[in-house]
């Protein structure tokens, strides 16, 4: 054929042509950088034929486009006992492709193998092709996959799953040991004035949800139905956010004791829980504990010495 007729041979190529040329070129470039390997088993040979050849392991198959006897070979690469020497010669086993693959059907497992004395993951896809309707599956298709970093990135999230769920039991042990020294407990936003609550009696919580956590109502609400009329006051003046700052100058704690309709004695501690830039708190929690035993005792000791001290 002469240079002319290359030339024109060439230029009849129409731009829907070249446009599917390009797409299968990318696709193909595309799938070889996703797999590691990639063949085909033709049923008819019981060979199979390699389109690329491992990255990981250069010289271990036939060049590209050869027809190989594929699986002693790469059986030979694994020790005896390996488990996934048998989970490899099982999926590769011809009677059990035969029988498992269906056109179209996909079937992928993970193995592992040392190369060079370290641990490679791979994982192998198999699919059945039937190259027309009503003709038996003539082709598999193979190809693996090196997922070790995948697989690695895998261990290194369950270990901090692991080490995740240990901290949330950890602490999830402190908040039931914090619920059961403290009654009602809530967290205070400084700048916004609002509660959320940690722990309360159920009655509790649905005023709190009626307010949308406002501060000040929930504190009115605590004074009327719970604080004794004596202590109200002090109780609304321990939990004023607006001078937080100057009553916990150099502390993280204060208390505040008072005695409820009820006949028990409480104390209210405020807990500082963060500070902004510029070193002010935004941001403490509301504890209350009974503290009705302690309290008794302490009021006894105290009639105790004082009637001690009138006999003198």
């Amino acid at each position: 054929m002469s240079d002319e007729n290359q030339t024109k041979s060439f230029s009849d190529i129409g731009d829907e042509d070249l446009d599917e040329l390009y797409l299968y070129e990318a696709y193909r470039e595309g799938v070889h950088r996703l797999h590691s390997s990639e063949y085909l088993f033709d049923f008819k040979t019981g060979k199979y034929h390699a389109f690329s050849v491992a990255r990981t392991t250069p010289g271990f198959w036939a060049a590209d486009g050869k027809i190989v006897d594929a699986v002693p070979v790469f059986l030979s690469k694994f020790e005896k006992d390996d488990p996934y020497r048998a989970l490899v010669q099982k999926h590769l086993d011809e009677e059990w492709l035969k029988e498992n693959l269906a056109d179209g059907h996909l079937e992928e497992f993970d193995y592992c193998r040392k190369i060079d004395g370290v641990d490679r993951w791979f994982r192998m896809a198999l699919t059945a092709v039937r190259m027309q309707a009503g003709e038996d599956v003539r082709y598999v298709v193979v190809a693996t996959t090196d997922i070790t970093d995948l697989i690695s990135e895998r261990e290194r999230m369950s270990e901090e799953l692991t080490i995740t769920n240990a901290r949330l039991k950890r602490e999830m042990s402190i908040l039931r040991a914090f619920k059961n020294i403290y009654f009602i407990s809530f967290s205070i936003d400084i700048n916004s004035e609002l509660v959320h609550i940690i722990e309360a009696p159920e009655d509790y919580k649905e005023f709190i949800e009626k307010v949308n956590g406002d501060l000040r109502q929930s504190v009115q609400m605590m004074s009327q139905n719970l604080v004794a009329p004596e202590y109200a006051e002090g109780y609304a003046k321990f939990l004023e956010p607006r001078d937080i700052d100057k009553r916990l100058p150099y502390s993280n704690l204060i208390s505040y004791d008072f005695f409820t309709k009820t006949g028990m004695w409480c104390r209210c501690h405020l807990i500082v829980g963060s500070k902004d830039r510029n070193n002010k708190i935004d941001f403490a929690i509301c504890a209350i504990q009974n503290i009705t035993e302690e309290k008794e005792k302490e009021i006894r000791l105290r009639q105790a010495l004082a009637e001690a001290n009138e006999k003198k």
